[in-house]
C-alpha cells in the first residue's frame, strides 16, 4: 500500500502559502494614544545608546525602547516607540529608519516619530545594524539577520559568532567580533574571514577590533592590543575593501582595562574617533582616514555620537554626570544637557471602558469620562463617581459604576445621571437597538428601553455579575465563579454551567460564537451561549477584557497580557509595547482597530486590522476537512487540484452567505495529495 502523505499544500487568494513576501501583522503593530509619548513608567535612565542625524534633526534611541529627537542636540523631544526593549542602534536609510535591541526587537518608522515593531523571529540580542549594497544587515552576538526592505528579515546560518558592530557600503559589510579579526560580506549572509595586522609596537600583541565604521571610501577600525600588563596600545586600521588590511597606524597607549574606543563619527569633512585611555577621554580626528591627531578634552565615556547642524552631540553614561548629552560647536567645548524621559501627557487615571459613536471616542475612567474626537488628544470631560463600563445605544452613550450609577450621554461630553433604584455597584453594561442591560454586584441585573428609566430584573443568583453581551438575539451575563448566565430578553434569566470556578470578568461575541474570559487565563467559548468549552490560553494572567473584530477575538489583562486568536481555541501573544507592570481593563473593536485600555490612562491601539480571508486545511482520515475564515455573509469559492501547476483548478465548493467560520469537508481528497485555494466571488 502506498504511505499517505498528510502534509497538505494550501493556497489562498490566488497566492502560495509559501510566498517569499512577508506582510506585517498589524496586530503586531501598536501605537501609544494616551498618554503620549508613552504610558510605561520610568524605569533607570533613559540613557541614548545609539544616535544619527538626517533632514536637520538628530534621533537617538536607548534604554526602555526610547526614541527621542532634537534639532540642535540640547533640547530633546521623546517620542512612542514600538518596544520597551533595550535600543542600541539607530540608523536611517532612503528615508527609512531602523531601530535593532534586546530581545530581537526591530522597528522601523518612516519619520522618526510613528514606529512599528517587525518580526525578526529572533528573541536574540541585535547590537548593531547597518545598509550596504542593497541589504539591511543586523547583528547581535548570537544572530545575524538581512533584509532587503527592513521590514522582512532572514536568519544567516552557519556564518560566525560574537559580532559587536557592523558597517556597510555599496561593496558590502565589515563586523567586527572583539577579537584579531575582521569578517567581509558582500550581500550579509556569506561571510568571509580576515585577520587584522599583528601590534608591532608596545610589548607585541594581538589588536582586538572594538568600533567600526565606513567612510569616503574606506572601511575603518579602531582596536587596542597588549598583553594583560599596565599597558596597552590602540590602533585605526583602514581598508579600501574590506578584506586586505595594511599594517594599523599606531595612535596612543594607555592603562589595562582602561583602553577602549566607543564610536565613530563623521562632519562635513572628518572622521573621528572617540574613547578612553588611561583614565582620560579623547578624540582623534582625521581627514583621510590615515592620520590622525590627538584631543584630550572630550566627554567621558560616550557611547554614541552624531553631527548635524553645526553641532556635534556624544550621548552616553557618563562616570561623574547622570546620564544625558554633551553638545559641542568646535568638538573642544561642550556643554552638559541632560537627557530624561518626557512627563507624559495626557489623563492619566485608570481606564476602565472604551467606546466610539459619531467621531467620538468616550472612556469611563476611574474618576471622570475621558473624550477624543481625533484619537490623539484625550481630555478630561466632566466629572463622575467611578465608572466601569461604557456602551453605544441608538446615538447615545451609557455608562455605568459604583454604587448604581448610571450616566447618558448624546455627545460623549455632556453627561446626565440617570435613576437605577440601585446602590450596588454595576460591572458591565450591553445594549441593542431597543434595550440595554446593566449588571452588578449581587446578581443585579437592570434594563431600561430609553437608557433614562430602569427597571429591576431577577437574574436567580446573589453572585456579582461582571460582563454582559447581546447578539444573536441572546444577552450572555458572567460573572463570580464561573456563573453564566442567558436571557433572550433581559428579562428571564437562565444559569447555564460553565465547568469552570475561576471568576469570569468579560464576554464578547465573535466569529467562532460567545467567548467568556476572566481570573488566572480563563478562557471559555460557546456556539450558543448554552454550552461551554474551556480553552487553554497559555497564559495564568488574570484576562479582563474581551472584544472581537474583523474576525478576530482579543482578550487582555494584567502584565500587559494580550492575546488574540480567530477561533477562540489558537491564542497568540502580542507584544503591544506597554511593560508588564500594567493591566488593561477594558478593549473595543472601533474603526477597523482594536483598542485596549488601562492602568495609568494608557491607551494602545493597533494598525487597521483587515478582516480575515483565509484557509485551513487539517486531515481527519480518510478526508481533508477545510475551515476557511471569512468576512460574514461573504459568497466565495474553494478551488481543489492535485497539482500544483494545473492550468485551470474546478471548483471543490461554493457558499453564500456565508458564516465567518465555514467547515467542509473534501469527500474526494480519500488518499490523494490535494492543494486548496479560496477565491471571492
Amino acid at each position: 500500500m502506498k504511505a499517505r502523505n498528510f502534509f497538505k499544500a494550501l493556497i489562498f487568494a490566488g497566492f502560495l502559502s509559501c510566498c517569499s513576501v512577508v506582510l506585517a501583522d498589524p496586530l503586531n503593530n501598536w501605537h501609544w494614544r494616551n498618554p503620549l509619548p508613552n504610558g510605561n513608567p520610568a524605569i533607570g535612565s533613559n540613557t541614548l545608546y545609539g544616535l544619527c542625524f538626517t533632514n536637520g534633526t538628530f534621533f537617538g534611541a536607548g534604554a526602555w525602547g526610547t526614541i527621542a529627537t532634537s534639532t540642535d542636540g540640547r533640547y530633546w523631544t521623546e517620542n512612542p516607540s514600538a518596544t520597551t526593549n533595550q535600543l542600541y542602534d539607530i540608523i536611517n536609510v532612503n528615508g527609512q529608519f531602523v531601530a535593532v535591541g534586546n530581545n530581537g526587537a526591530i522597528e522601523t518608522s518612516p519619520d522618526g516619530t510613528n514606529w512599528t515593531l517587525q518580526s525578526s523571529t529572533t528573541a536574540n540580542q541585535l547590537s548593531s545594524v547597518a545598509y550596504g549594497n542593497g541589504t539591511y544587515c543586523a547583528l547581535g552576538p548570537s544572530v545575524i539577520l538581512t533584509s532587503a526592505d527592513g521590514v522582512s528579515w532572514n536568519h544567516v546560518f552557519n556564518s560566525f559568532h560574537g559580532a559587536s558592530a557592523v558597517a556597510g557600503s555599496s561593496y558590502g559589510f565589515v563586523a567586527i567580533t572583539g577579537t584579531n579579526l575582521a569578517y567581509f560580506s558582500s550581500n550579509g549572509r556569506t561571510w568571509s574571514t580576515n585577520s587584522l595586522p599583528a601590534n608591532t609596537g608596545y610589548m607585541g600583541g594581538q589588536l582586538e577590533a572594538q568600533i567600526v565604521t565606513y567612510w569616503n571610501g574606506l572601511f575603518l577600525i579602531g582596536g587596542a592590543s597588549g598583553p594583560p600588563t599596565l599597558i596597552v596600545n590602540y590602533y585605526i586600521l583602514a581598508s579600501p575593501d574590506g578584506i586586505n588590511w595594511p599594517t594599523n597606524v599606531y595612535t596612543g597607549n594607555g592603562f589595562y582595562l582602561e583602553n577602549l574606543y566607543t564610536f565613530f563619527m563623521t562632519d562635513s569633512s572628518n572622521v573621528m574617533a572617540y574613547g578612553v585611555a588611561g583614565g582620560a577621554n579623547f578624540l582623534q580626528a582625521s581627514s583621510d582616514g590615515l592620520n590622525w591627531s590627538m584631543n584630550r578634552g572630550v566627554p567621558q565615556q560616550g557611547i554614541a555620537g552624531a553631527y548635524g547642524n553645526g553641532t556635534y552631540v556624544v550621548t552616553g553614561g557618563f562616570a561623574f554626570a547622570p546620564a544625558g548629552v554633551y553638545a559641542s560647536t568646535d568638538n573642544v567645548n561642550w556643554a552638559y544637557e541632560k537627557f530624561s524621559s518626557s512627563l507624559p501627557t495626557g489623563p492619566q487615571s485608570t481606564f476602565n471602558s472604551i467606546a466610539y459613536s459619531n467621531g467620538t471616542y468616550v472612556i469611563a475612567a476611574s474618576s471622570s469620562f475621558v473624550v477624543s474626537t481625533n484619537d490623539s488628544v484625550y481630555t478630561i470631560a466632566s466629572n463622575t463617581p467611578a465608572l466601569s463600563s461604557v456602551v453605544t445605544f441608538g446615538t447615545n452613550f451609557i455608562s455605568v459604576g459604583a454604587n448604581g450609577q448610571i450616566y447618558l450621554s448624546t455627545n460623549g461630553f455632556a453627561w446626565k445621571p440617570q435613576t437605577s433604584n440601585s446602590t450596588n455597584n454595576l460591572h458591565g453594561v450591553a445594549a441593542r437597538n431597543n434595550l440595554a442591560v446593566a449588571v452588578g454586584d449581587n446578581g443585579t441585573v437592570l434594563t431600561s428601553p430609553n437608557g433614562i428609566t430602569w427597571t429591576s430584573q431577577i437574574s436567580g443568583t446573589a453572585l456579582s455579575l461582571n460582563g454582559v453581551v447581546y447578539s444573536n438575539g441572546l444577552y450572555v451575563a458572567v460573572g463570580q465563579q464561573g456563573t453564566i448566565l442567558t436571557s433572550p430578553n433581559g428579562t428571564t434569566w437562565t444559569a447555564r454551567s460553565s465547568g469552570v470556578v475561576s471568576n469570569l470578568l468579560a464576554v464578547t461575541y465573535g466569529p467562532a460564537g460567545f467567548l467568556a474570559a476572566g481570573a488566572n487565563g480563563t478562557i471559555l467559548t460557546s456556539l450558543d451561549g448554552v454550552n461551554w468549552i474551556q480553552q487553554n490560553s497559555g497564559t495564568s494572567a488574570t484576562l479582563e477584557t474581551a472584544t472581537a473584530g474583523s474576525g478576530y477575538y482579543l482578550v487582555s489583562g494584567a502584565y500587559a497580557t494580550v492575546l488574540t486568536s480567530f477561533d477562540g481555541v489558537n491564542w497568540m501573544p502580542r507584544n503591544v509595547g506597554a511593560t508588564g507592570s500594567q493591566t488593561f481593563y477594558g478593549s473595543g473593536f472601533l474603526n477597523g482597530r482594536f483598542d485596549v485600555v488601562g492602568a495609568y490612562g494608557n491607551i494602545l491601539e493597533s494598525d487597521v486590522v483587515p478582516q480575515i480571508f483565509t484557509l485551513q486545511i487539517k486531515n481527519v482520515p480518510p478526508n481533508d476537512v477545510v475551515t476557511a475564515f471569512v468576512t460574514p455573509g461573504s459568497t466565495f469559492r474553494i478551488l481543489s487540484s492535485t497539482n500544483l501547476i494545473a492550468p485551470a483548478w474546478p471548483a471543490a465548493a461554493t457558499f453564500n452567505n456565508a458564516l465567518a467560520i465555514t467547515f467542509w469537508t473534501n469527500n474526494a481528497s480519500t488518499n490523494r495529495y490535494n492543494f486548496y485555494r479560496l477565491i471571492s466571488p
